[in-house]
C-alpha cells in the first residue's frame, strides 16, 4: 500500500477558468443555500448557474463539448460549489457519474444526452441500487416497483434506474449465460406511469431532493435500457476516452471534494465569528480563549490533512492516466483511503468547530448548524461507507480478493 517512488512527476494544478467559473458562480448559489435546504429543494437557478459555468459537463468529453476535467480540477471544483451548498454539489456530483457511466454503458447511443447536458444544461438523476421488478417482453422491458435515493429526482431531465432481469441479456454472445442481466432504464422526466414520492426528509442535504422513484408497469425500449458491465474496481469506465477522464471507477473524488468545502466553510466562518464575538460569561474575545484557538488549530490541521492526502493520490491518478500508464487494484484502494480520510477529517474539524460556537451552533438563523449537518452525509453513502472502504483496504493490504467468499475469509 506503501506509493512507490519513481521519477518525479508533474505537478499537476487545477485548471483556472473552471476554479474561477464555479466561485463565481458560487456566490450566488451560496445566498440561495438557506432557502434550499428551508424549502429542501435545490433552486433550478442553481443548476442554470452550474450550467453557464461548465460544470454541469466536467465529466464529457471535450469533443462532445464538455469540459472534460481531470480530477484536480473536479476537486477544487466540488469543494467551491461544496462550501457554497451542499445539497447542490450532491445534486451536481451524482449527475456527473451518469455523464460518465451512460458513455461507458452506452457508446455512441449515449452522445443525444450528453448534448442535452452541454447544450441544454439538463440534469441528470439515478438509482444506483438495483430495484423494482423488471421483465423482458419484445422490444424492451417492462418494470414497476420503487427506487429509493434518487438524488435531484425533482428537477431532473433524466433518470437512470438501475435493475435486475432474470435470463441473460438480449445481446448476450458469451458463454455461460448469467442468471440475471443488469438494465439501466433511461426515462425522461415526464415517463407516463413514473411518479416521484418525497421521502426525502432528512437532516443533511435537506435540498438534494434525494427522493423515492415510482414505477407502474412502464415500458422501456431495448435502446433505452443499457446494460452494465460493470468494470473492475481499477479499471476506467472510458477505458479508450481522454485522459483527464480515464480513471478508475473507484476514483470518486466528488464526494471528498464537497465534504473538504463543507468544512472549509466552516472554518472560515467559524474563525470570523471566534473575532467578532465576546464571550457570554467574562466578555473577553472568543478568539482569545487556549480552548478556542485549540479547536480551530485542530479543525485546520484535520482539513489540510485530508485535501492533501486527496490531492495526492488524485494527482498519482492523473499522472498515470496522461502517461497512459495501467492501473492496478492498489490504485483504487489508495484512491478509497485518501477519501475516507477526507470525508472523516472534515466532519471531525465541524465537529470540532462546536466548542467555538457553543450554543450558538445550535440556531438556524446561521450557516453552521447546516455545515453540521450536511458534512454527515459524507460517511454514509452505501458504496463508500468507512467500514465498507476499511475492509477493501484491508484485504487489498493481506492480498485478500476483493470477491472473496466468505467476505470474513
Amino acid at each position: 500500500m506503501v506509493a512507490k517512488k519513481g521519477a518525479p512527476k508533474r505537478q499537476i494544478e487545477p485548471r483556472e477558468e473552471l476554479v474561477q467559473a464555479a466561485m463565481d458562480a458560487a456566490v450566488r448559489i451560496a445566498q440561495r443555500a438557506p432557502e434550499a435546504d428551508r424549502e429542501r429543494r435545490v433552486p433550478v437557478e442553481n443548476i442554470l448557474d452550474l450550467h453557464r459555468a461548465g460544470l454541469l459537463s466536467v465529466a464529457i468529453p471535450k469533443d462532445l463539448g464538455g469540459t472534460e476535467a481531470d480530477l484536480v480540477t473536479q476537486v477544487a471544483v466540488y469543494e467551491i460549489i461544496g462550501g457554497a451548498c451542499a445539497s447542490t454539489a450532491w445534486v451536481m456530483g451524482n449527475h456527473s457519474v451518469l455523464c460518465t457511466r451512460s458513455l461507458g454503458m452506452m457508446g455512441e447511443a449515449a452522445h443525444p444526452l450528453l448534448r442535452d447536458v452541454v447544450e441544454n444544461g439538463a440534469l441528470i438523476s439515478h438509482a444506483a441500487i438495483p430495484g423494482g421488478e423488471t421483465r423482458k417482453v419484445p422490444g424492451g422491458y417492462v418494470s414497476s416497483g420503487r427506487w429509493p435515493f434518487v438524488s435531484g429526482s425533482n428537477i431532473s431531465n433524466w433518470i437512470f434506474l438501475s435493475t435486475l432481469v432474470d435470463g441473460p441479456a438480449p445481446n448476450w454472445n458469451g458463454g455461460e449465460p448469467p442468471k440475471q442481466h443488469n438494465p439501466w432504464l433511461m426515462l425522461p422526466r415526464d415517463q407516463a406511469g413514473m411518479t416521484i414520492e418525497e421521502t426525502w426528509l432528512s437532516m443533511s442535504a435537506r435540498g438534494s431532493m434525494t427522493n423515492d422513484v415510482l414505477l407502474d408497469e412502464v415500458f422501456v425500449p431495448e435502446h433505452m435500457a443499457p446494460v452494465e458491465y460493470r468494470p473492475a474496481p481499477h479499471l476506467p469506465w472510458l477505458p479508450n476516452g481522454p485522459a483527464a477522464l480515464k480513471v478508475p471507477t473507484k476514483a470518486r473524488v466528488w464526494m471528498s471534494g464537497m465534504m473538504l468545502g463543507v468544512a472549509q466553510a466552516a472554518l472560515d466562518e467559524t474563525i470570523e465569528f471566534g473575532k467578532s464575538r465576546t464571550m457570554t460569561l467574562g466578555g473577553a474575545s472568543r478568539s482569545s480563549m487556549p480552548g478556542n484557538q485549540f479547536a480551530v488549530a485542530d479543525a485546520a490541521m484535520a482539513i489540510e490533512s485530508g485535501r492533501a492526502f486527496l490531492l495526492q493520490e488524485v494527482r498519482a491518478i492523473t499522472n498515470k492516466a496522461l502517461a497512459s500508464e495501467d492501473f492496478v487494484p492498489n490504485d483504487a484502494s489508495r484512491m478509497e483511503m485518501a477519501g475516507l480520510v477526507a470525508r472523516e477529517n472534515a466532519q471531525k474539524a465541524v465537529d470540532r468547530l462546536f466548542a467555538v460556537r457553543g450554543a450558538h451552533g445550535l440556531l438556524e438563523s446561521g450557516n453552521f448548524e447546516r455545515y453540521y449537518r450536511d458534512v454527515r452525509m459524507g460517511t454514509l453513502h452505501a458504496v463508500s461507507a468507512p467500514d465498507l472502504v476499511r475492509e477493501q483496504v484491508g484485504k487489498s493490504l493481506f492480498d485478500i480478493p476483493l470477491d472473496v467468499q466468505p467476505r470474513w475469509l
